[in-house]
């Protein structure tokens, strides 16, 4: 069995003891009976796979499509992409995307710095141990 803690208010803590003592139930398995009989297993709810978003898709293909034109005209800026073609271009993040919300409030539109890479490299390092003696 997986333990976990809960953080609870005192006067929830409270009430929920007095319940479990009233039904001569121990407090971790009263919860837990009650858990497994009002909330349903996950396998009986139809729960759909996500999709992707096909907007962010499109957008995402658009500018790696757009990248190599892209690196020869706006290095190092952020660019805006929309409905497959570049709209706006800035070096300033923050100017670009007043202007983007501002032409288009309820779209998706790409906004990324045009680097080297499409997607940029993440490197993750893994923690090392060492003795000590």
């Amino acid at each position: 069995m997986n333990e976990i803690t809960i953080s609870l208010p005192t006067e929830t803590y409270n009430h929920l003891k007095r319940w479990a003592t009233l039904h001569e139930q121990e407090l971790p398995e009263m919860i837990t009976e009650h858990l497994r009989q009002t909330v349903p297993m996950l396998e009986a709810l139809p729960i759909p796979p996500a999709e992707p978003d096909t907007a962010v898709v499109q957008e995402r293909l658009a500018y790696i499509r757009l990248l190599p034109t892209l690196q020869q005209t706006h290095a190092g800026q952020f660019v805006a992409i929309y409905q497959g073609q570049l709209v706006d271009a800035d070096p300033d993040e923050a100017a670009l995307f007043a202007r983007i919300d501002d032409r288009y409030p309820t779209e998706f539109v790409w906004l990324a710095r045009v680097t080297a890479q499409a997607e940029p490299e993440i490197a993750l390092r893994s923690p090392r141990f060492t003795s000590d003696g």
